[in-house]
């Protein structure tokens, strides 16, 4: 189970730097995109629910609410195409939040670190703070629509490279006091 969690958390920080690097490389169009596609799924996911609907018998649809998810849906997916400006907007606030959520993450896992006796606890502080730090200027925006959008990419990649390590470190500490204790059972 760790070993399926800590490669969950590498494949996330990876998806974090190559997703900071697309924003670095084309800002604008990313942000579009990520909103037409967002519109996209949204459209498939209420088509499919509307055709659910009206192809169950109605014995067994009471209280289920396949039709109002599959309008809500579309209607959902056809706003965000509507108002893709505006939206595009919202994913530096949304995006900065989640730089945050990993920066207080990584204080946690510093902390653990620490609890497990790991020399450079200090190290991933560090990267903590300065992790919530890219995450809160984010979502104060306050630099200009172009910048925030480079500084996001760049939050991201920042994020990514410190979860690495973070993930790595911890995996090897946790390693070494798995057999430190297989050891003393064995001596036991």
């Amino acid at each position: 189970m760790l070993k399926q969690i800590k490669w969950n958390l590498v494949t996330l920080a990876v998806l974090f730097i190559i997703l900071g690097v697309i924003l670095i490389m084309w800002p604008n169009e990313v942000m579009r995109t990520s909103c037409y596609m967002l519109a996209g799924m949204l459209i498939i996911i209420g088509v499919i629910s509307l055709i659910s609907y009206l192809r169950k018998d109605i014995s067994g649809m009471i209280y289920r609410y396949d039709l109002v998810v599959g309008l809500s849906a579309v209607l959902g997916g056809i706003l965000i195409i509507i108002k893709v400006d505006q939206l595009v907007s919202l994913i530096p606030v949304v995006l900065g939040f989640l730089v945050t959520i990993s920066g207080i993450l990584k204080m946690q896992n510093s902390v653990d670190m620490l609890r497990l006796g790991h020399g450079t606890w200090h190290i991933a502080f560090c990267m903590a703070i300065l992790n919530i730090v890219f995450g809160i200027v984010l979502l104060i925006d306050p630099f200009g629509k172009e910048l925030l959008v480079y500084l996001l990419g760049a939050a991201l990649i920042f994020s990514g490279v410190t979860d690495l390590y973070v993930t790595i470190v911890i995996s090897r500490r946790l390693a070494d006091v798995l057999k430190e204790t297989e050891l003393e059972i064995r001596e036991r």
